[in-house]
């Protein structure tokens, strides 16, 4: 992936196009909208957060688009080590159309391309949904703790 626009139209299952294409600057408060609906907590995600995420991650910040409305995103990123994916969220209309699954492999394609060997992604232990979702794409449940620290 490159850092252009990227435009790649998508169909999913219910054959509404969808285009899914790289993160601009005027996504940020469709983005928010999307990410409050499907119960994210914002943190960091700012438009200055954004712009930033997708500065140091070039192609690995997508979002789908429908008529105008965000419908669907994904966050990539590598440390130069480990890819993460952060953000996978599809509008509760889209859910099992296919579109995050398109959405998680282009990331993945990208990634790959950077040669990142593992990807990593954080789920809540109570989203039984989520953890549905990433194990039906080869996701292994790991027992490893996740500590924090707000800066």
């Amino acid at each position: 992936m490159t850092g252009r626009a990227n435009i790649v139209p998508a169909m999913t299952a219910n054959a509404s196009p969808v285009t899914i294409r790289e993160f601009q600057a005027t996504d940020a408060d469709g983005l928010r909208s999307l990410w409050t609906e499907v119960g994210f907590r914002l943190i960091g995600d700012d438009d200055a957060g954004l712009a930033r995420f997708a500065e140091r991650n070039p192609g690995l910040f997508l979002v789908a688009e429908h008529d105008g409305r965000i419908v669907g995103s994904t966050m990539g990123a590598w440390d130069g080590r480990r890819g993460w994916l952060y953000h996978v969220a599809v509008t509760h209309e889209r859910r099992r159309s296919g579109l995050a699954s398109d959405l998680v492999r282009r990331v993945e394609d990208g990634l790959a391309a950077l040669g990142c060997a593992r990807v990593l992604v954080l789920v809540e232990e109570s989203n039984g949904d989520a953890l549905a979702f990433w194990q039906s794409r080869g996701y292994e449940t790991r027992s490893t703790r996740q500590l924090a620290k707000a800066l």
